[in-house]
């Protein structure tokens, strides 16, 4: 039934499926590893999650992102964040640590389909031929 319904959004919002659950499945961990801030884009939801920095997957079909678990086959999009943040307190400023090249090579390594903007990565579940999946903001 809920694959019924991935697929009737998808053709009615022109979308084409780029990473099947499988490759979410093998993805999530190494995504969950990266200490960057991360968001979802679920295909059935208008706006993506928060900022966050740790997602979690309840089932191997399904990631909990802010509004509780969705499946897999419903994510449009994961954008990780480039740099970590990391506060060392009120009085110092925080430091900016750069994981480009480490998120790089392990989403090459894991064949993973993305884009890369200035400030983040985007792991693409689904795209659009005609449009760019990358909102800019």
């Amino acid at each position: 039934m809920t694959e019924n319904r991935a697929i009737r959004i998808a053709e009615r919002e022109g979308l084409c499926s780029v990473s099947s659950n499988t490759k979410w499945q093998r993805l999530m961990p190494l995504i969950q590893s990266f200490p960057c801030h991360k968001r979802i884009k679920f295909i059935d939801v208008a706006e993506p999650t928060g900022w966050q920095t740790g997602l979690w997957q309840p089932h191997p079909h399904y990631v909990e992102a802010s509004g509780g678990p969705e499946e897999l086959k419903f994510v449009e999009w994961v954008e990780i964040e480039r740099c970590e943040r990391r506060h060392m307190g009120r009085l110092v400023q925080c430091s900016v640590l750069d994981h480009s090249d480490e998120i790089r090579r392990s989403l090459e390594e894991a064949r993973a389909t993305f884009k890369e903007t200035d400030s983040s990565f985007f792991i693409l579940g689904y795209t659009c031929p005609a449009v760019t999946p990358i909102p800019f903001t």
